[in-house]
């Protein structure tokens, strides 16, 4: 663990080039350095732990921090949890409009649909075996099919 002196600037600076070190091995090719692949494994295996000892280092001081923010400032700690709340409400109530929009959807459809229906079942029965298919003249609910009267199904 870094101590607090370390953590004022160094500890950004010891991140920032041990990820710049991280891409740069990463990046390196074997065929302009000369370097064979072992030794850039080792080199990247080594970069790469350096970057995630300090990334924890880094996460614990910001731990350490809020911890004591969190002691000493208790109602900055309400007002974020406040905060929050208000903002996963906000979310919720949008997730309720939407569904509310897709219902409203469904329910035009849906009326849409009985209402496609309505109208052919309203006329009279001799012309609702036109628009089922019926011959012009056929007794209602019968359909022709190679000129054999025939109850229709539904």
């Amino acid at each position: 663990m870094a101590s607090s002196s370390n953590v004022s600037g160094n500890l950004v600076d010891e991140l920032e080039e041990a990820f710049q070190s991280c891409i740069h091995a990463l990046t390196k090719e074997e065929s302009t350095t000369g370097i064979d692949k072992d030794e850039i494994k080792v080199e990247v295996d080594q970069t790469t732990l350096k970057f995630i000892d300090l990334a924890r280092q880094m996460e614990a001081f910001f731990l350490q921090k809020r911890f004591l923010l969190s002691a000493l400032k208790q109602d900055l700690l309400l007002k974020e949890e406040n905060f929050d709340l208000k903002q996963e409400i906000s979310r919720k109530d949008e997730l309720i409009r939407k569904h509310y929009e897709k219902i409203e959807t469904w329910k035009q459809l849906l009326s849409d649909q009985q209402n496609f229906n309505k109208p052919i079942q309203s006329m009279p029965p001799d012309m609702r075996g036109n628009l089922a298919g019926g011959a012009p003249g056929a007794p209602a609910g019968l359909m022709t099919s190679g000129g054999m009267n025939l109850p229709m199904q539904i």
